[in-house]
């Protein structure tokens, strides 16, 4: 009778842990993921004749000519192609700087792998040589 009566005196208890969740998935993924969209459409808005641009594709190009929806890229001399302003990625010192980024953190870690290897194997030698001294030292002892 007391569990029945418990029971059903919170019908908010079940729901507000999925109210929360819901509260969480929105601040830690919705809200950034539309704040760069908006960031994202914004810098397609700008884009203009002369620009240096990296596309969806990975190609890099500069902007020909731009209309409504679409953009003309000189992806080399005299050859032009006609993009989506959709597949325009990012201006291309941006996507640069962010690929030198991403590719300086892994070659930071390799390096300290390096380093890591490197500091074992002088201490490996350094090993050697004081057991190799000890021998010698045991020896001269004996004989």
């Amino acid at each position: 009778m007391l569990l029945a009566e418990g029971a059903a005196g919170s019908p908010l208890g079940g729901l507000l842990p999925f109210i929360l969740m819901i509260g969480v998935f929105y601040f830690l993924v919705l809200r950034p993921m539309s704040k760069q969209e908006k960031e994202r459409k914004n810098r397609l808005a700008e884009l203009k004749r002369g620009d240096k641009i990296v596309l969806t594709g990975g190609l890099l190009g500069r902007i020909s000519r731009v209309d409504d929806d679409i953009v003309i890229v000189e992806i080399a001399d005299k050859v032009k192609v006609r993009v989506l302003k959709k597949d325009v990625a990012d201006f291309e010192e941006s996507a640069l700087a962010q690929a030198k980024k991403d590719r300086g953190e892994k070659s930071d870690d390799k390096n300290k792998d390096k380093d890591k290897d490197k500091a074992k194997d002088e201490k490996a030698a350094v090993d050697k040589t004081k057991d190799k001294a000890d021998k010698d030292e045991s020896s001269r002892k004996a004989g």
